[in-house]
């Protein structure tokens, strides 16, 4: 059996990195240990929602007016899209304080 670990396995590995950088990780203490509570980064075949929002928000951060510009992201004030380069939607936004945010950095 071979040890190398699979894409899947290195996707969540990595995704769990990212969540302990820059996501709401939390060390809980105990008398002679502590660890770090991690969530699960797939539920069913489903991207865990809470590392969804934190790759949408570091994605439009990076993102420049000329991704607005070309089609990739579609914003108003009710929800915001990110589209493939084809034009397919890939994610649809409607958490009001992530789509201000985006609005008011892009203003």
């Amino acid at each position: 059996m071979s040890k190398e670990k699979s894409a899947l396995e290195k996707i969540e590995e990595k995704l769990k990195e990212y969540w302990r950088k820059d996501g709401n990780a939390s060390v809980i203490a105990a008398k002679h240990t502590e660890f770090m509570v991690e969530p699960k980064v797939f539920i069913g075949d489903q991207l865990n929602p809470e590392i969804l929002k934190l790759l949408v928000i570091n994605y439009l951060a990076q993102s420049s007016k000329q991704d607005s510009g070309i089609g990739n992201i579609d914003a108003t004030p009710e929800k915001l899209v990110i589209k493939s380069p084809k034009g397919k939607p890939l994610v649809i936004v409607r958490d009001q304080k992530i789509i201000q945010q985006y609005l008011a950095s892009k203003a």
